[in-house]
């Protein structure tokens, strides 16, 4: 009988707190609606972390560059800890992009102390934004992304959005 009921308490459990997430969900579903209005636009660094991924890194950059965003206001950076040929091909796109007047940079790092962690850290040491987006090299961003979410930013109890993660055959947006 001892089992039974100690199954019996676990099943509870399980079922009041699927109740209680569903009682969340939907509280905070009735509370989310367009983000508000911003007037002054601040300036956001982009971080762009890669290691031996030079079939991607082009895309990631273009995707970044097609930005709906003042350029004015970007700070691009492609953290590369590559040992392979990714380091020209990084390098190369980086360099028609600055030509084009896109406010990249480009930091290689030789020892890879961190991982990707560590190449982030060591790029906040130069970064000039007042917001940080990090977008991992098979990551293709929309135009709106910035336009998106940094709006939720002036709630001052939000301290991170995450943005929906789709797949390349797939578009978000903000509308959807």
């Amino acid at each position: 009988m001892i089992p039974y009921f100690i199954v019996l308490v676990i099943l509870a459990s399980f079922g009041m707190h699927r109740y209680y997430l569903v009682y969340v969900y939907f509280k905070i579903a009735s509370c989310s609606g367009p983000p508000p209005q911003i007037t002054e636009w601040p300036k956001v660094t982009i971080q762009l972390p890669i290691y031996n991924e030079r079939y991607v890194i082009e895309r990631l950059v273009d995707a970044v560059a097609k930005f709906d965003y003042p350029r004015e206001l970007l700070d691009i950076q492609v953290l590369d800890d590559s040992t392979d040929e990714t380091q020209q091909v990084a390098r190369g796109c980086v360099e028609r992009y600055q030509a084009l007047g896109l406010p990249i940079h480009y930091l290689h790092r030789t020892d890879r102390t961190g991982y990707k962690a560590g190449a982030l850290a060591a790029g906040l040491e130069s970064a000039k934004g007042e917001f940080v987006a990090i977008f991992d090299a098979d990551f293709v961003p929309s135009a709106d992304f910035l336009r998106c979410t940094i709006p939720y930013f002036t709630d001052p109890k939000i301290a991170m959005v995450q943005g929906r993660w789709t797949y390349l055959n797939t578009h978000y947006s903000c509308a959807d």
